[in-house]
């Protein structure tokens, strides 16, 4: 029975337009992770500045 979801209205459904949703934001949610990274690669890389606070795992 299992084999046979693809031919159901909710299978088809879920294969036409709730998979693709689901790459979609996939991508979505690796492209601002990368956005991330770099950005806090890019925050370790500068100086502190004078109003920043070291968190208290960062002063150990």
């Amino acid at each position: 029975m299992g084999d046979d979801f693809f031919r159901t209205r909710m299978g088809h459904r879920f294969f036409e337009a709730t998979m693709p949703k689901i790459a979609d934001q996939l991508e979505r949610l690796n492209t601002n992770l990368e956005a991330l990274v770099t950005e806090l690669r890019k925050q370790g890389e500068a100086p502190p500045s004078a109003g920043s606070q070291q968190s208290p795992a960062e002063s150990k």
